[in-house]
């Protein structure tokens, strides 16, 4: 059997995660990494180059394949040889429900489908570490969880459901980031509020959180709010936990370093986050679920408050890596996996 996986675009989700594939295919058992660029654009060419070097390979339509190779791009072939070829196709565009209807849905269900959070309704929600076991289902689709979505359900499962207290109410605020350091679009000059359109959960955030445990049976009492602040960095969750019994701080703190998927800092701004990613993590990216600022971390009697740092797009990128490992490997995909915890830290 052929291990060929197919990424659908190259933006800030795109991007890194073809790299991350590509750079460890070997390690991964995989027979090739390919990448569908849509638009010949000639300010993009180095990004194409490096995603090359990197050992992906480029696909793209018939109709442009010509001027990719006026731009020097000689190995290029017709995405519709790739969608056959694929065993695994991740859509890292906004426009997954829409190519699961004119284009995935054509072909051999016996492939995996992926797409990213923003989708919602593509599959069931995946989140690395959180819901593994969902990936043995039966099922061809799998929504990977966005950012906060991660963030948000690793703060759960690390202070609630790892030590089987109660939770009965979580409150989240996602302070947003405007756009990446990579747009130029859609930056907001002013902190803009984020409707809740949700009567029950407020935003899409604690929807997500709470679609994804109740995929195995969990039900929570789940609210959150949303707003976009000026600033390129990365995005900040202030949480708040009630439980039904009393809690100590101390705990907590044992709690935090026990956790597998959550990071602890004693930095309290995210540009000293943002740079330690820059610097240590892959592609720029750190690739934890979140990173809890440790000394915002407030105990009073039933109720946990503090502020968690959310990686960016990083910790969705090893949700997608683990369900195309897993694809593949049934029995030893963990071990595979292993490869990435030079990227994941426990203090920054």
């Amino acid at each position: 059997m052929s291990k060929n996986v197919l990424v659908i675009g190259t933006g800030t989700i795109g991007e890194p995660l073809i790299g991350l594939l590509a750079e460890h295919k070997k390690s991964l058992g995989l027979d090739s990494v390919i990448f569908f660029k849509r638009t010949p654009l000639s300010d993009e060419r180095g990004k194409v180059e490096a995603l090359l070097r990197k050992g992906a390979e480029i696909v793209s339509t018939s109709e442009a394949l010509p001027e990719f190779t006026k731009l020097g791009f000689a190995n290029i072939y017709d995405v519709e040889k790739a969608y056959e070829e694929a065993d695994v196709i991740i859509d890292c565009t906004p426009s997954g429900n829409d190519n699961w209807d004119n284009v995935y849905s054509s072909l051999n269900q016996n492939k995996r489908f992926m797409a990213q959070g923003s989708e919602h309704g593509f599959g069931s929600f995946f989140a690395w570490g959180i819901n593994n076991e969902v990936l043995e289902s039966e099922d061809n689709k799998f929504l990977i969880a966005s950012c906060n979505t991660h963030n948000i359900a690793s703060i759960v499962k690390s202070f609630a459901l790892d030590q089987q207290r109660e939770l009965t109410e979580g409150r989240f605020v996602c302070l947003r980031r405007a756009n990446d350091v990579s747009q130029n679009d859609s930056f907001s000059p002013s902190p803009t509020i984020t409707k809740h359109t949700n009567q029950k959960f407020g935003t899409h955030h604690a929807r997500d959180v709470h679609e994804l445990f109740a995929q195995d049976g969990i039900e929570l009492n789940l609210f959150s709010s949303a707003i976009k602040l000026p600033t390129q960095y990365m995005h900040t969750l202030w949480f708040t936990l009630t439980f039904d019994e009393h809690i100590k701080h101390k705990d907590i703190l044992e709690n935090l370093r026990d956790s597998e998927f959550l990071m602890a800092t004693e930095k309290m701004s995210s540009n000293k986050v943002f740079s330690f990613g820059r610097d240590h993590g892959y592609h720029g990216r750190l690739l934890s679920h979140g990173i809890v600022a440790e000394q915002s971390l407030h105990v009073k009697d039933n109720t946990l408050t503090g502020y968690c740092f959310t990686p960016q797009d990083g910790n969705a990128l090893l949700s997608s890596v683990a369900a195309t490992v897993q694809y593949y490997y049934k029995d030893n995909w963990k071990n595979k996996m292993e490869i990435f915890n030079r990227y994941l830290f426990k203090n920054i």
